[in-house]
């Protein structure tokens, strides 16, 4: 019972069903058909398997999506840690091949058929439009973030890069000072720049007093 009340409480601060009561959720549970699933740092997560595909909850944990790319390398796309949706772009195209989702941190995870959300239930669950909604709104949320991506990535100086990334980070999170939300090899991969000229950067920007730097916080000055 503790642990059904940990997994309502973790689904309740999940964007997927903002708005949407604890009662309502239970009702449209056994609709949806939800699966738990837990992994071990490194497993690859499918979101499709067979002619199914996911749409799924992070509970706990973390994990990283990732692009890719031609030579087989990984282009870090998003990172999400402890909450988050992931799978929602994949289900709704036809190139789920091209990406993968990696375990970072042991996580759980709620795997919901995509099926199961588009369709409404013969119950008509009442907050059923809403959790639809929210998967319109996540899905408009991750087109910006790739947007700003690409906005990044023109940038051509290492040191263009770092700074667009930082400004995005500290309008977002409103404060000059901000958490990183990933290590700096993680940083480095997003960015797409080779970690060792990144790190060099970060310690002539630091000498020239453009930041602060301690761990994953980071302070523009």
């Amino acid at each position: 019972m503790q642990q059904g009340g940990k997994i309502m409480e973790n689904i309740l601060k999940n964007a997927l069903f903002q708005n949407v009561s604890i009662e309502s959720i239970e009702k449209m549970m056994p609709c949806f058909d939800m699966k738990k699933r837990s992994f071990s740092e490194k497993d690859i997560i499918p979101t499709v398997e067979g002619n199914k595909e996911y749409i799924c909850l992070l509970l706990e944990g973390a994990v990283s999506v990732s692009r890719i790319s031609i030579d087989g390398s990984l282009d870090l796309l998003e990172y999400l840690e402890d909450t988050g949706v992931f799978g929602d772009a994949f289900a709704f195209s036809n190139r789920e091949d091209e990406f993968i989702t990696i375990c970072e941190k042991d996580c759980s995870i709620l795997f919901i058929e995509k099926n199961q959300i588009t369709k409404r239930c013969s119950n008509a669950c009442q907050h059923h439009t809403q959790v639809v909604e929210n998967m319109l709104h996540l899905m408009g949320d991750k087109v910006v973030h790739l947007t700003e991506k690409v906005d990044i990535l023109s940038h051509r100086s290492i040191r263009g890069k770092l700074m667009s990334y930082f400004r995005i980070q500290s309008t977002r999170q409103g404060s000059l000072t901000f958490r990183l939300p990933f290590s700096l090899l993680k940083l480095a991969n997003y960015l797409c720049i080779d970690r060792s000229a990144m790190m060099r950067e970060l310690k002539k920007m630091k000498d020239e007093e453009m930041i602060e730097l301690d761990g994953r916080m980071v302070t523009l000055l």
